[in-house]
């Protein structure tokens, strides 16, 4: 799972760098992505009962 979310931080840095944000919005997004995706995930795993 934390793989999984850091792999989405990571292009949603990359996209956000792109997109012709500086660097300190891009590592803000990066942050945001990892810890919406990691709760997700951890979610998902909570309500799907998968260990």
């Amino acid at each position: 799972m934390v793989i999984a979310a850091l792999v989405v931080s990571g292009l949603a840095g990359l996209l956000s760098d792109a997109a012709g944000n500086n660097v300190p919005t891009s590592i803000l997004t990066a942050g945001g992505a990892f810890g919406a995706a990691l709760g997700l995930f951890v979610a998902m795993a909570h309500y799907a009962d998968i260990e």
